[in-house]
């Protein structure tokens, strides 16, 4: 195993520097409703949680879990520098940590931890399941989101889907990822997916409006189809 391989070229300018205007924070908003769904049921309960997200990326993610739960005691992992510096420069209590998703070492065990499109990008997505397990309590929650591999857009897209890419170099189905979380540790607690947002036709107007519907009223629901497979699992 190379820990130190990635998908990450530092040489070009990052595609993961997202706008800051109002309305791409309100998409981004919509994008997490269903993560924060998912973690909301911890800390509700427990408003002093420790969170870890995994893969920070521009930090809104960080950012809303800041603002709404103020209690919390917040982390990020990031492996590109350029991003650890644009999270920072947004957040202001959460400790970010630059690392690789594979082999990550914070001397805090979490309440939640939380990656949402990152571990498809993983050479060896087994270690970032490992050292998920390894920072998590028992009983803590673990809450992804992937590319489905097995969804209805690609197979109506092909080779056109836009979830082949070069820098997915872990994609799994809806069964797969189950099946492979369970093996490192975990129980599934939901397993669901999203909806059609891989069908171009189907992001356009007026159809469009269907699809995002679906998104703010369910996020995710308990089927096998849906573009992104959503996953919390809690540590055995």
């Amino acid at each position: 195993m190379n820990p130190s391989k990635v998908t990450v070229d530092l040489g070009v300018p990052t595609p993961y520097a997202e706008s800051r205007s109002k309305m791409h924070r309100l998409k981004r908003r919509m994008t997490y409703r269903d993560i924060l769904k998912h973690v909301s049921v911890k800390l509700c309960r427990f408003p002093q949680a420790s969170v870890l997200e995994v893969g920070t990326g521009s930090g809104f993610l960080l950012q809303i879990l800041e603002d709404k739960y103020p209690e919390a005691t917040i982390h990020g992992l990031e492996y590109d520098p350029r991003l650890v510096e644009i999270t920072r420069s947004k957040l202001k209590r959460a400790q970010i940590v630059e690392g690789n998703a594979e082999s990550f070492e914070i001397k805090t065990k979490f309440d939640v931890i939380v990656s949402s499109q990152v571990i498809e990008h993983l050479f060896h997505p087994e270690s970032m399941l490992d050292c998920v397990h390894r920072h998590l309590k028992p009983g803590g929650i673990f809450v992804m989101t992937t590319p489905n591999l097995g969804c209805l857009s690609a197979r109506v897209m092909g080779k056109k889907w836009h979830g082949y890419r070069s820098d997915h170099v872990a994609l799994k189905t809806f069964q797969q990822w189950v099946e492979f979380v369970e093996s490192h540790g975990f129980t599934t607690r939901f397993a669901g997916s999203t909806f059609f947002s891989g069908i171009p036709i189907l992001n356009r107007f007026p159809l469009g409006l269907f699809n995002w519907a679906l998104l703010l009223v369910f996020g995710s629901m308990r089927w096998s189809h849906g573009e992104s497979f959503v996953g919390v699992f809690e540590r055995k």
